[in-house]
C-alpha cells in the first residue's frame, strides 16, 4: 500500500535578461516527477514572474517554472534560473528545503535533464521524494545558444572599508528647510526601528496610554513616518510553537495610525498566528487606511511598492524579511511577506522606476544576527547590490540593537534601527534605538541623521539628549560618532 507524503511546493523562477540573438526564442521544459506520473512543464518568457501559477502535482507537490524574460523582443535569453522546494506539511508551510540557481552559460541539450541533472526534493515526514530534471530548448526544437554570463555584483566591503560605529546618543536636531530654493521639492521622512504593540504595549494601550507619546511632537516633523511592525494585530488564528510570539490587540491600529504613515509586515512575527490572523491584520490595516509593504494576500502584492507623492516627487518603499525560517513567505495564491531573494528583489527596484516611475526607492530590510553591533557580510553585500540596482537608500531592522552605517556610492546604509517599542529587555544596548531622519529630493537622499531613543519598563520611548557637536550626514558621507 503507498504511504502518503508530505506536499511539496517546487518553484523554478528562471530570472532573465537579453543576450546575444538566436535563432529562437528560449523557453525552460522541465519533467516533473512523482509516484508513477510524469508531468511536462514548459515556461516561456514573462516580464511579471510573481504571477505565474504553480502545477499542481497529485495533490502533494506543486510545481512551477518562470523564464525571466522581455516577450516584447523576439528572440531573447534567459540569463538565471532559480529552483526551489517547499515542504507544505511543515508547521507554517511552505517551508523552504531546496535551493538550485543556475546562471548562463547553461549547459546545453535540449533532452531532460541536461540543464539541471535529476534533482530529488526528499520529504523528511515519510520518506517519499519529488524528481525533477530541465532543460533549456528553442521554440524550433534547436539547441539553444548560451547568454553571456552577466554581470558579477559588486563584492561587499572588508570590516576596515566600513565606516562602523557604535553611536553615543544624539540630540534631536531640525531637519532641513524644505522651502528652501535649494531644496525643492524635498520631502521629510522619518524611519523607526522594530515596533511590538503586544504584552507591555499593549497592556499600555489598554488602560488608555500612548507608548508614542514622548517622541510624538518630534515624529510630527516628518511629512512620512515608517516603521516595522513587529507582531500581528488580530484577534483569530493559532500560535506557532516558537520562543515568542506577539499578537496585539486590534485597538492597537487607532494609537499606531496616530503617529505612523506606512508599516512594513515583512519580519519574523508577522506569522507568529499563522495565514489567518495574518490576512485579518491585511484587513484590518486596509479598514484604518495604513498602508504596508513587504507582505501581501499573495507573491505579486507583497512585493508591490507602497508609492508616496509629495510636492511633485515620488518615493517608492519596498519591505522584505531575511530572517530564517523561509515558511511564511507569500505564494502565487496565499498570504505571507515579502523573502529577500536577491534576483527579485533587484527586479522589484528597477521596476519600481520603469514601471511605477519613482524618482526614490528605498528598502526596508529585515535582517541580520541579532544582538549584534556590526552588520555581517551578508547585510553587506545585498545592501551594495540593492543600491547598484537604483535604490537611494538602504534601512534596516532586526538584530534589536542599532548596528554601524555606512555610504556606499554616496548613498547611506543604515544596518538596522534597533528597537523602538518594544519591551522585555533589560539591556541597555537593546533597549537603544534610533529615529532617523532622512530628506530627499529628485535627486536622491541630501539629508539624513539619526537621534536616539530609549525604552521604559512599559517600552515606550523617550528621547536621548543629543551631545553637543553631533553632525548631521548628507548624500556625500556618512555620518561619524
Amino acid at each position: 500500500m503507498a504511504c502518503r507524503v508530505s506536499k511539496v511546493w517546487v518553484v523554478a523562477m528562471a530570472l532573465a535578461g537579453v543576450g546575444s540573438l538566436a535563432a529562437a526564442a528560449e523557453h525552460v521544459h522541465c519533467e516533473v516527477r512523482y509516484a508513477s506520473q510524469t508531468v511536462q512543464v514548459d515556461a516561456r518568457p514573462t516580464d511579471e514572474p510573481l504571477r505565474v501559477p504553480s502545477v499542481d502535482i497529485d495533490q502533494r507537490f506543486a510545481f512551477k517554472a518562470v523564464a525571466r524574460g522581455t516577450p516584447e523582443r523576439t528572440p531573447e535569453h534567459i540569463t538565471q534560473i532559480s529552483l526551489y522546494a517547499y515542504d507544505l506539511e511543515a508547521e507554517g508551510a511552505p517551508a523552504l528545503v531546496h535551493q538550485q540557481r543556475l546562471s548562463a552559460p547553461f549547459a546545453t541539450g535540449t533532452q531532460v535533464p541536461a540543464l539541471t541533472g535529476w534533482q530529488h526534493v526528499h520529504s523528511s515526514v515519510l520518506g517519499r521524494e519529488l524528481v525533477y530534471g530541465c532543460a533549456l530548448r528553442q521554440d524550433d526544437g534547436a539547441v539553444a545558444v548560451p547568454a553571456p554570463q552577466p554581470p558579477v555584483p559588486s563584492q561587499p566591503p572588508t570590516q576596515a572599508q566600513s565606516q562602523a560605529h557604535i553611536p553615543a546618543p544624539p540630540q534631536p536636531a531640525q531637519m532641513p528647510d524644505a522651502s528652501s530654493p535649494d531644496a525643492s521639492p524635498a520631502v521629510r521622512l522619518v524611519f523607526l526601528g522594530d515596533v511590538m504593540l503586544a504584552d507591555g504595549p499593549g497592556r499600555l494601550i489598554a488602560r488608555g496610554g500612548d507608548p508614542f507619546a514622548p517622541v510624538a511632537a518630534r515624529l510630527k516633523q516628518a511629512d512620512v513616518r515608517i516603521a516595522n511592525l513587529e507582531c500581528v494585530v488580530a484577534r483569530g488564528g493559532k500560535a506557532f510553537d516558537k520562543p515568542w510570539t506577539f499578537r496585539a490587540d486590534p485597538r492597537a491600529l487607532g494609537v499606531l495610525k496616530r503617529h505612523v504613515d506606512v508599516v512594513s509586515v515583512a519580519n519574523n512575527h508577522s506569522g507568529d498566528f499563522g495565514r489567518v490572523a495574518f490576512a485579518e491584520m491585511l484587513q484590518r490595516l486596509d479598514a484604518a487606511g495604513l498602508p504596508h509593504i513587504g507582505g501581501g494576500r499573495d507573491l505579486a502584492s507583497a512585493h508591490a511598492p507602497h508609492l508616496i507623492v509629495r510636492d511633485g516627487l515620488k518615493i517608492a518603499l519596498l519591505g522584505y524579511d531575511e530572517f530564517f525560517p523561509r515558511h511564511f513567505e507569500a505564494g502565487h495564491d496565499h498570504p505571507g511577506v515579502a523573502w529577500s531573494e536577491d534576483e527579485q528583489v533587484v527586479d522589484d527596484i528597477r521596476r519600481a522606476r520603469s514601471v511605477h516611475g519613482a524618482d526614490i526607492v528605498i528598502p526596508f530590510m529585515h535582517w541580520g544576527q541579532e544582538h549584534e553591533p556590526l552588520a555581517n557580510a551578508r547585510q553587506r553585500q545585498l545592501a551594495r547590490l540593492m543600491i547598484d540596482a537604483g535604490a537611494d537608500a538602504v534601512v534596516g531592522t532586526h538584530p534589536h540593537v542599532v548596528q554601524d552605517t555606512e555610504t556606499y556610492r554616496g548613498k547611506p546604509i543604515v544596518y538596522s534601527l534597533g528597537n523602538f517599542v518594544f519591551d522585555g529587555f533589560s539591556s541597555l544596548d537593546n533597549r537603544t534605538g534610533w529615529m532617523l531622519f532622512m530628506t530627499v529630493g529628485r535627486e536622491g537622499v541630501r539629508q539624513w541623521h539619526t537621534e536616539a531613543v530609549r525604552t521604559d519598563v512599559d517600552g515606550t520611548p523617550w528621547p536621548v539628549p543629543r551631545p553637543p557637536g553631533a553632525s548631521v550626514g548628507t548624500s556625500a558621507a556618512a555620518v561619524r560618532r
